[in-house]
């Protein structure tokens, strides 16, 4: 028979195995590869004796495909993959998901959603010599400033055709919001006082009147029919400045007006991007233990890992009845995984060769 001990003894076993597996079987779940997820592509087709479904899927992965590089790559680099085979970005995609499929008026239409596996088109990126960026969406605050020499005048807000159109120009892909500023006719009064020092001007006397840290200050010089524009990009405590010169430009012509607005935000985007470069050709090693008993602790690390674009992956290394160890691949330096961890508020001990979470 069965003494007492070892009754409890056996129950013991049996909860410590149950919750292994338990752990085993959620660290498998969200082991999965990551993905980039484009959605709401939206296909439209002609319906008839020839409709091939195939050809719709098909165009929904190129046009997902462009959508992506268009997000996470520099113009500059997107001239590298332009010629992009169908079978290569066939091979990027996950999965796919087809909504709101219709067929009216001889016309199929579907919404559709595709999901890029991370790893593999990471690694498509790294064997083209491109280094994509980090996908991340900022509130700007926007200054457009109009000078027209010809008529030796600057506006802000009333006859400057940028402000104006601005935030027509749009696309899905574009990662900077631009948060204009107010009309304030104390703004006017500042800028015209400092119009033969407009290159210089600090402008901290509008800019503090808003609770946004980053700013772009855009200011277009017109003389006869050539157009130069000036940009002031400041984010994280850095200021960079471009300068973009066009020739016979007729700004009141809308299609030319939107074609310089929309090249402008390129040049913006592109050195967003170029601030948040995923460099995948560096790949630490981490080392992180925490206790297998705090799933809590388990299911938000996992969660966090899957939501930064700088981990190329991660995966268990051992499971005890005291510890779980992970081997986390990460696409940068000790001192970013540690301040992302911080500002995630994860607390890791690093004193020994293998991080602990506190």
């Amino acid at each position: 028979m069965y003494t007492k001990r070892k009754f409890f003894k056996i129950v013991s076993q049996t909860i410590i195995c149950l919750s292994t597996l338990f752990l085993a079987l959620l660290l498998t779940t969200n082991a999965e590869s990551k993905i980039f997820k484009i959605e709401d592509i939206e296909i439209s087709e002609t319906f008839d004796a020839n409709f091939n479904k195939e050809k719709a899927i098909n165009n929904a992965f190129s046009v997902a495909f462009k959508e992506l590089t268009s997000s996470v790559i520099t113009t500059k680099d997107q001239k590298k993959i332009q010629y992009t085979e169908l079978s290569e970005i066939k091979y990027l995609v996950e999965s796919f998901e087809i909504k709101n499929e219709t067929f009216l008026n001889k016309k199929y239409v579907a919404n559709f959603n595709v999901n890029f596996n991370k790893k593999k088109t990471l690694s498509f990126f790294e064997t083209k010599n491109i280094f994509p960026s980090l996908k991340i969406n900022k509130d700007f605050l926007t200054i457009l400033i109009f000078i027209d020499n010809d008529k030796n005048q600057i506006f802000l807000y009333e006859n400057n055709p940028f402000y104006k159109n601005w935030n027509n120009i749009k696309e899905k892909y574009f990662l900077i919001n631009y948060i204009l500023i107010d009309e304030d006719l104390e703004d006017l009064k500042l800028i015209n006082e400092n119009k033969e020092n407009i290159e210089n001007y600090k402008f901290d006397k509008i800019i503090n009147k808003y609770d946004i840290n980053d700013y772009i200050i855009s200011i277009i010089f017109k003389n006869k029919k050539d157009v130069r524009i000036l940009s002031k990009f400041f984010f994280d405590e850095n200021l960079k400045i471009i300068n973009y010169k066009y020739n016979n430009i007729n700004l009141n012509t809308q299609k030319e007006l939107d074609n310089l607005i929309f090249q402008t935000k390129i040049n913006l985007e592109d050195l967003w991007k170029s601030n948040n470069l995923i460099n995948t050709s560096l790949k630490l090693p981490i080392n992180l233990q925490l206790n297998s008993k705090d799933t809590l602790k388990i299911v938000n690390l996992e969660e966090e890992m899957n939501s930064i674009d700088l981990v190329y992956e991660y995966y268990v290394t051992n499971i005890s009845s005291n510890n779980i160890n992970y081997k986390i691949i990460f696409n940068g330096s000790p001192n970013q995984f540690l301040k992302i961890m911080r500002d995630k508020n994860i607390k890791i001990d690093i004193e020994n060769e293998i991080w602990k979470i506190k």
